[in-house]
C-alpha cells in the first residue's frame, strides 16, 4: 500500500468520525434542551405551589383569600395589602410560565393545567375587581390574556367549598 492510498483511508476514516461525533452532539444538545424545559416546568410549579401553600398554611390568609375573591372591596386596607401580594405573587409566576410556554420551554400538559386554574380564579368578582385597578402592573401580552379571563360572564367554580 503507498503512502496516497494510506492517506486517503485515513481521511475517510476521519470524516466518518466527524459525522459521528456530530451526530452524537445533536443528541446531546437536544436531551439538555428536554431536562432545561423539565427544570423550567418544575421550578415554576415550584414557585407557584408555595404561593398556593402559603393558604394551608394561614387560617387568616385563607380567610383574607376566601372573602377578598368573592368581593375585594369588602377587605380592610391591610386586608386587600395582603391579598393583593398573594395575587400579585401568583400571577408574576403564573406570567413566567406564559412566557416560558410561548417560546416552547414548559410543555402544554404543564401551561395547560395553570391557566384552567387561572381561569377558575378570573372567574371570581373580587379577582376581577382586583385585576381591573392592577393589570397595569403586568405585561400588555400577559395581561390581554388574563383579561379575556376577566371578562368572561361564566359563574365561578367552588372549588374550595366542596
Amino acid at each position: 500500500m503507498n503512502w496516497e492510498a494510506l492517506g486517503a483511508t485515513a481521511d475517510i476514516i476521519a470524516s466518518f468520525c466527524v459525522v459521528i461525533s456530530v451526530v452524537y452532539l445533536g443528541i446531546q444538545i437536544r436531551n439538555q434542551t428536554v431536562e432545561a424545559k423539565l427544570a423550567m416546568g418544575i421550578e415554576l410549579a415550584n414557585q407557584l405551589n408555595g404561593v398556593y401553600a402559603s393558604l394551608s398554611s394561614s387560617a387568616e390568609l385563607s380567610e383574607i383569600f376566601y372573602q377578598g375573591v368573592n368581593d375585594f372591596q369588602s377587605l380592610t386596607s391591610g386586608q386587600k395589602i395582603q391579598l393583593s401580594t398573594y395575587f400579585s405573587q401568583m400571577l408574576r409566576i403564573a406570567e413566567g410560565m406564559f412566557y416560558q410556554h410561548r417560546e416552547g420551554r414548559i410543555d402544554d400538559a404543564t401551561w395547560s393545567g395553570l391557566d384552567r386554574a387561572m381561569l377558575d380564579m378570573c372567574r371570581y368578582p373580587g379577582m376581577k375587581s382586583w385585576w381591573l385597578s392592577r393589570k397595569h402592573w403586568f405585561s400588555d401580552e400577559f395581561g390581554a390574556h388574563v383579561s379575556l379571563y376577566i371578562a368572561s360572564e361564566d359563574r365561578p367554580g367552588s372549588f374550595w367549598e366542596n
